[in-house]
C-alpha cells in the first residue's frame, strides 16, 4: 500500500489536521461516521451508485503499485 497510485501525488491526500478535525467535530455532534474532503466524497457517492464490481475494479486499480500498469 505505500507504493500504490493513491499514495503517489502527496498533494492530493488531505492533511491529517483537517481529517483530525472533521473527526473530532463529528465525534462532538454525536455522528457515527464522517467523510473527509471533496475527493473522498465524491468517491464514496460513485461508489454507492456503480455496483459492486465496477467499484472493486476502481479501488483496486487505484491501490496498485505504481511499478505496475
Amino acid at each position: 500500500m505505500n507504493e500504490s497510485k493513491i499514495l503517489e501525488d502527496k498533494d492530493n491526500l488531505a492533511s491529517p489536521e483537517e481529517v483530525a478535525i472533521d473527526g473530532y467535530n463529528a465525534l462532538m455532534n454525536g455522528e457515527d461516521k464522517v467523510i473527509s474532503g471533496l475527493k473522498n466524497k465524491l468517491s464514496v457517492a460513485m461508489a454507492n451508485i456503480s455496483t459492486d464490481s465496477m467499484a472493486a475494479h476502481r479501488m483496486a486499480e487505484m491501490q496498485k503499485p505504481v511499478t505496475e500498469k
